[in-house]
């Protein structure tokens, strides 16, 4: 299992810097758009995007937590994210809107609230690359009790991504369920030395119970 830095959770003011401290730690760097409808509003745009990728060879997901998301997610797609996950609960046609994001050379992610029934999405898995589970409410609040118990009901050999207030008491679990990449926010980034918890946290994902 690796990490990814979810950039929603770090000091706006201090974002390089962030950026630099975690960089050689993560597997990718995660990057919320939120349009204060379907999520708060948090406010990310393709300048910030292309220069993230500009200063960082770090991958960079894209997470959509908007309504109408086909526009932006092909636009999103085209500048050379790694990846680009949109929401189930706000997708016309998921299937097309897939399609499309992969012909732009990215992948494709179907991502569900934590409310959202992972049955409803079952006849859909085979036009994405993978799904992403929100383990807490958009924008914020508590881990989620039934994440893992929706995690297992999830087919073995798909790619899934966690993301929602996960921290490393989380990390022996998800890695049972064979989760592949999880998403840290508060637990990264609310430490003193951000460089050497990225450290710590990427050990433990991996397979480490103890870090100094």
């Amino acid at each position: 299992m690796k990490l990814s830095a979810s950039l929603y959770a770090a000091n706006p003011l201090r974002l390089a810097h962030s950026i630099a401290a975690v960089a050689p730690h993560v597997g990718s760097f995660h990057v919320d758009v939120m349009d204060g409808q379907f999520a708060p509003a948090f406010g990310c745009d393709e300048r910030l995007v292309t220069g993230l990728m500009r200063e960082s060879d770090v991958p960079v997901d894209m997470h959509l937590m908007i309504y109408n998301p086909a526009a932006w997610a092909v636009r999103f797609a085209g500048l050379g994210v790694r990846s680009v996950a949109f929401h189930f609960e706000s997708a016309a046609d998921v299937e097309k809107l897939a399609a499309e994001i992969r012909r732009e050379g990215a992948l494709a992610y179907l991502a569900l609230r934590h409310t959202t029934p992972v049955e409803e999405i079952a006849g859909m898995l085979a036009a994405v690359d993978g799904v992403l589970l929100l383990t807490a409410p958009a924008g914020g609040g508590s881990f989620d009790a039934n994440a893992f118990q929706r995690l297992a009901s999830l087919p073995r050999d798909l790619t899934c991504i966690v993301d929602g207030n996960i921290d490393q008491t989380h990390f022996v679990r998800l890695r049972r369920e064979e989760v592949d990449l999880a998403v840290i926010g508060k637990a990264l980034f609310s430490h003193a030395d951000i460089a050497r918890q990225a450290h710590n946290l990427a050990l433990a994902a991996l397979c480490c119970d103890q870090v100094d």
